[in-house]
């Protein structure tokens, strides 16, 4: 039932960031769950006896933010490399062990990249696509991601039977991958007669077939690392989803994809 309260609370404000005519909106929402999903990462980082440099992650990940916005991929790729550099500097003077300070900078690096430059691809998508264009395809991307989660977890819990990855996270079941894989694929179909009707149906089901299995490959990612972290869940901000990385490990390494996909439809 929280699962369910918290999509309803939430789902207005998404939805009017996602449409809104100022871009301004959804900007802000991508950067609150940017910041929030970091400091989730860091945190496991920290179960397992890493110190990543959190605020020098922090202010590079707004950074490399505003880089998106500004469409500035130099700005994107010298924001990350100054980010090794300042801390393997700092490191000089604050590292206790040596032997920690190449895998701390590494995983400091690695949060900005896993979370920040993969949502960043959301706001570029908002302010280099025509406005009524960049929501209809946000839309419809969340819409094939949220539908094959919410399927996959339903029929996971109903029906699943056998597991998918027991090693890395016991309970995901093949039963429930595959209602995931028909939940998106639904979904898209929705979303094309619904919103989006010139999108060519073709190119619907390739993005749900594409997206659902791009998504349970970074859930179970994410799974791996709270299973070396030894936690459920990757934080408690939404009540019966867990943290920020519970809800959005489905759309980090997608976020590319839609953009790209962004790309070859309006060329």
């Amino acid at each position: 039932m929280k699962r369910v309260l918290t999509a309803l609370v939430l789902l207005p404000f998404f939805i009017f960031a996602l449409w809104a005519s100022n871009p301004y909106y959804w900007i802000g929402w991508v950067v609150a769950g940017t910041l929030l999903g970091l400091r989730e990462f860091y945190a496991l980082a920290e179960r397992v006896g890493c110190r990543p440099d959190r605020w020098l992650g922090y202010a590079t990940a707004l950074i490399v933010l505003f880089a998106f916005q500004q469409q500035n991929a130099f700005l994107i790729v010298g924001s990350l490399l100054l980010l090794l550099a300042l801390t393997l500097a700092l490191s000089l003077f604050t590292a206790e062990r040596f032997e920690t300070v190449l895998i701390e900078s590494a995983v400091t690096v690695a949060g900005v990249l896993y979370i920040a430059v993969a949502l960043g691809f959301l706001i570029l998508l908002r302010v280099s696509v025509e406005a009524t264009t960049a929501a209809r395809l946000l839309s419809l991307f969340f819409l094939i991601i949220f539908a094959g989660d919410t399927a996959a977890y339903y029929v996971g819990r109903a029906r699943g039977r056998r597991k998918l990855a027991p090693r890395v996270s016991p309970g995901k079941t093949i039963e429930g991958a595959i209602a995931g894989m028909l939940g998106s694929g639904l979904a898209a179909l929705g979303g094309k007669f619904w919103f989006f009707r010139d999108l060519p149906i073709e190119h619907a089901l390739t993005l749900a077939l594409v997206l659902n299995a791009i998504g349970q490959i970074g859930d179970l990612i994410e799974s791996m690392l709270k299973r070396g972290a030894k936690v459920k869940d990757a934080g408690q901000l939404l009540p019966g989803h867990g943290g920020i990385l519970d809800r959005a490990d489905s759309i980090l390494l997608n976020a590319p994809i839609i953009y790209i996909y962004s790309r070859i439809l309006l060329s």
